[in-house]
């Protein structure tokens, strides 16, 4: 029994911890470490779930993928907070912890397309058993991709059990008292965050570095500037040519309409073709050309409409019709399929 937790005045919230261990429960060092603190959550009027993510059948992809794990993934979004642990497997986490990154990727791809991040408001710890080198490791990398989804990382939240065997673990003082940290100040900073909201005034704006494409007002390269300063955006100046498309132009529409060809059968990649239709675009709107900017125009709106529909179909978002459209959102606007998200309370 855990002693020396004491019970504070908040709501009972869920917390659900991802056992990454590749050890049947019954034998697994990580498992043991995982019931902990699950009975440190409960003695704090929590509810707690493990998810032993070995005993799941599911496919290894960066896709919604209908299998074991996209309704253990989709509890996340009902959580308070989520655990991720993992036994150090040759200095690094475990395949399922890694499969877990690789699944929960779509989600951050709608994130990014739809300016909202599902996880503000949650809080992310890690867990992590084992002996050797390899704790700090497994951490960062953790909490560099929780961070990056949107999850608040509380401090002390990062549990090291280097005891070996269940007897042992159980006796670990060391260990004791790390989980009392975690349970403690994941609940703490939880109930902060459900109080205080700060995704209602958060910026949930994401920049893709692949996708960052500025249809600003070019700054021209002065004398002297370096081809890649951040003080100018030369319309003219190729400042990274590998991958340029060759032969694009602007001078009439026939040259406007073969060159949006040639962008869409280049071969580049999606944000590769979208950045260059907006760099020509931008070049006819300076030389006065409206006509061929209005054709680069269209073709950069497609494109972004294929990534749209993309994220909408994988994240359960959509345009609002007159079936179900309310005093709110009108027809033509656009919803989020809670249900789907798993947002719905």
């Amino acid at each position: 029994m855990i002693t020396g937790v004491n019970t504070i005045n908040i709501h009972t919230m869920k917390f659900i911890i991802y056992n990454g261990s590749l050890t049947a429960d019954a034998e697994s060092n990580t498992f043991a470490v995982c019931k902990m603190l699950q009975l440190a959550f409960e003695k704090l009027n929590h509810e707690c779930e493990i998810v032993t993510m070995r005993d799941l059948n599911y496919t290894n992809a960066t896709l919604d993928i209908d299998d074991d794990l996209k309704p253990q993934i989709m509890k996340m979004f009902d959580a308070d907070g989520i655990v991720f642990a993992t036994p150090i497997w040759w200095g690094g986490h475990s395949s399922h912890i890694q499969a877990m990154f690789e699944r929960m990727d779509p989600i951050d791809s709608w994130a990014t397309e739809n300016k909202y991040q599902p996880f503000y408001n949650k809080v992310f710890g890690t867990l992590v058993s084992g002996g050797g080198d390899g704790f700090q490791h497994v951490h960062a990398n953790c909490y560099n991709f929780a961070s990056h989804l949107g999850f608040t990382i509380p401090p002390q939240c990062n549990i090291e059990s280097k005891a070996q065997g269940m007897d042992e673990i159980k006796k670990d003082s060391d260990t004791m008292e790390q989980v009392k940290d975690c349970a403690i100040n994941m609940s703490t900073w939880a109930q902060i965050l459900k109080e205080g909201n700060p995704a209602k005034q958060g910026r949930h704006g994401s920049a893709d570095a692949n996708e960052s494409l500025s249809e600003g007002k070019r700054i021209p390269r002065k004398k002297g500037q370096k081809a890649k300063s951040k003080k100018h955006s030369d319309l003219y100046t190729d400042e990274n040519p590998k991958g340029t498309i060759h032969g694009l132009g602007f001078k009439d529409d026939a040259s406007a309409r073969a060159s949006v060809t040639k962008i869409r059968k280049s071969g580049r990649s999606h944000a590769h073709k979208i950045q260059a239709a907006v760099a020509m675009e931008q070049r006819a709107k300076a030389a006065g050309k409206a006509g061929p900017a209005s054709i680069y125009r269209k073709f950069i709106n497609s494109m972004k409409k294929k990534t749209k529909a993309k994220n909408e179909e994988a994240a359960g978002v959509g345009i609002v019709t007159k079936q179900n459209a309310t005093k709110d959102v009108p027809v033509g606007g656009e919803y989020m399929n809670v249900k789907k998200l798993g947002l719905a309370k």
